[in-house]
């Protein structure tokens, strides 16, 4: 994989950093028509780097980033005048359910009388492996004219989002309401801002009071796994990864509270199936551990697979060419922070934990921990799934 971690060149600054919430904004060429931040908060980190949680509580979550989202709005003005009748949420099915946006402006602005709409968006790969939607067929809008629209979902290639917005933009256009503003929660990757800066300027061209377009990442701007990214575990089009992204200081940091997150193979996996069908959600993440061992049982050891996915070459630095190095992706970071982030990184590889990371057996005993978390009830894990590459002399 390639150690360049901002392959777009884009920056982090800080607006407000506190115990329970951080808000960045991004700076940077790409799409600057959207206003675009990155949120960081103790839940989604949590949620983030422990694929066990799940259900009611993954959901809850989700929603406590966007209530403290709307409660620290970065740019008030832009909410200025916006009430409960004229905010609609727009929910892509099932997926897009997990942010809890209605009650989230609830709690955030007291709004009580928010309008929902609904679509499914059901895709499919074509024979040249091509995203596509194959189901869209139910569709509910309801929204008022001037209306700002919510939307969250977890993205990969976008195809999801773009057809919604299609559909959306026809009936305001066609009705004759206008849309004023376009607010996007999200756990996903910089497709989604080619999608939103299409229909960003659609609606300016079209709807004449339309205001702005903002996109709040969760935890960071994330890397979608493509045909070039170097993985021997990858699920191309639909992972999400850690590295090369533009990620908060904090759930940076939080990579060094566990020996697993930065080693799992998506930072949140399937979002629909992780509220709404837990067996089939673990079935997904168990047999990525079970390639794990695999490769494992095959030589590969926890250091080898640790660079692959969570490389840190910049720890490698003397402490102030660290700082300097990442000043090029953070800036309002205060010292006190980066040298939390650089000794936990040297506490992590101290001694004996790098010595073990030497051997094979510190990663098959780590996947052997990670499913007996995912399957506590000993049933019997099946045959890894995912296609496992194994180098030469691997064997």
């Amino acid at each position: 994989m390639s150690n360049d971690v901002n392959p777009l060149g884009e920056k982090l600054l800080a607006v407000s950093r506190g115990k329970d919430f951080a808000l960045y904004r991004i700076e940077g060429k790409y799409c600057p028509e959207l206003r675009k931040y990155v949120i960081s908060t103790p839940w989604t980190r949590d949620v983030l780097n422990n694929p066990e949680i799940v259900g009611h509580k993954f959901t809850e979550s989700l929603k406590r980033a966007v209530i403290m989202s709307m409660a620290n709005f970065p740019e008030p003005e832009v909410m200025e005048g916006v009430t409960d009748l004229t905010c609609n949420v727009f929910h892509f099915l099932r997926g897009g359910l997990n942010f809890g946006i209605p009650d989230a402006l609830y709690h955030a602005l007291g709004f009580n009388m928010v309008s929902s709409s609904f679509m499914t968006s059901q895709r499919d790969k074509d024979p040249e492996g091509r995203w596509f939607i194959k189901d869209d067929q139910y569709q509910k809008f309801t929204f008022t004219k001037d209306a700002t629209i919510f939307c969250g979902d977890i993205v990969a290639t976008g195809s999801t989002i773009d057809n919604g917005l299609k559909r959306l933009f026809k009936l305001a256009k066609n009705s004759g309401k206008p849309i004023k503003n376009l607010i996007f929660f999200t756990v996903g990757c910089h497709k989604i801002e080619k999608i939103l800066a299409k229909y960003h300027d659609m609606f300016k061209t079209h709807f004449k009071g339309y205001g702005n377009t903002f996109i709040f990442y969760v935890e960071g701007k994330f890397h979608l796994a493509d045909s070039h990214t170097d993985l021997h575990i990858k699920l191309q089009g639909t992972d999400l990864l850690r590295q090369p992204a533009l990620i908060a200081p904090e759930f940076e940091l939080s990579q060094y509270d566990s020996v697993s997150a930065p080693l799992e193979r998506c930072v949140i996996y399937d979002g629909g199936t992780r509220k709404f069908d837990a067996a089939e959600y673990f079935d997904d993440v168990i047999h990525y551990w079970v390639a794990v061992r695999q490769l494992a049982k095959h030589g590969w050891t926890l250091g080898r697979a640790y660079l692959e996915r969570w490389p840190e070459t910049e720890y490698q630095l003397p402490y102030r060419e660290f700082c300097a190095y990442k000043e090029k992706y953070w800036e309002g970071v205060p010292d006190s922070f980066m040298q939390k982030l650089y000794q936990a990184r040297q506490n992590r590889w101290s001694g004996r934990f790098a010595k073990q990371a030497e051997s094979s057996d510190a990663l098959l005993h780590l996947a052997e921990e990670r499913l007996a978390v995912l399957s506590p009830d000993g049933i019997p894990f099946p045959a890894a799934r995912p296609v496992v590459k194994l180098d030469p002399g691997d064997e």
